[in-house]
């Protein structure tokens, strides 16, 4: 299958549209939580690995799903989401795989673990907003990953990301045909000569 020159076109300007968006909301959700709990704010140790890499990580799996799915689904409009519906199965499978049920249901890992940084690297500042009035509390010590409360953990790492992705997925579908779109209008439209 091929992908003619405008859907490329097209293509490009909604994965500039999400990458741009993704990078907005997070550095808004940095600016708010330094904002609301200005005391407590933890400067980043690295920005390159902290910023740079997970949003550079997401916007290249974004590029990847929208491309594939743009050419093999044959409904156009569903491609848009391959990313969002790929998070939601990678996230569940990490999710299940980790999850232990001998002395009562619970999630454990490690920080080391593939599995927790590919939650680690698909995380949003903008969700972390929560962190600062339902934390997720647990025990951490020794790279050890066990949250006390396994609904909180599923609503902060899991649910709230996916709801993300859908969401700015959309708003970049919006965005790119307002801004590029007019564009492309502007330049193809005949102005009106006027009658003499």
């Amino acid at each position: 299958m091929k992908i003619l020159k405008s859907e490329t076109l097209y293509l490009s300007q909604i994965i500039l549209s999400w990458t741009f968006i993704n990078l907005s909301f997070n550095l808004f959700g940095l600016f708010i939580t330094k904002l609301l709990n200005e005391t407590g704010f933890t400067y980043m140790e690295s920005i390159a690995n902290e910023f740079v890499k997970p949003l550079a990580i997401q916007s290249f799996i974004f590029s990847v799903c929208l491309t594939l799915s743009y050419l093999f689904i044959k409904n156009k409009k569903f491609s848009f989401y391959a990313f969002a519906l790929f998070q939601f199965v990678v996230f569940h499978i990490i999710f299940i795989l980790n999850l232990k049920i001998h002395h009562g249901m619970h999630f454990e890992s490690t920080f080391k673990n593939i599995g927790m940084v590919y939650l680690s690297y698909s995380g949003q500042y903008l969700i972390d907003i929560l962190y600062l009035y339902f934390p997720v509390n647990g025990n951490f010590d020794n790279g050890v990953f066990m949250p006390s409360n396994i609904g909180t953990f599923y609503i902060h790492w899991i649910l709230l990301n996916i709801l993300y992705y859908f969401a700015i997925t959309w708003i970049s579908i919006k965005v790119a045909k307002f801004f590029f779109e007019n564009k492309i209008n502007m330049k193809t439209k005949n102005p009106i000569k006027p009658e003499l």
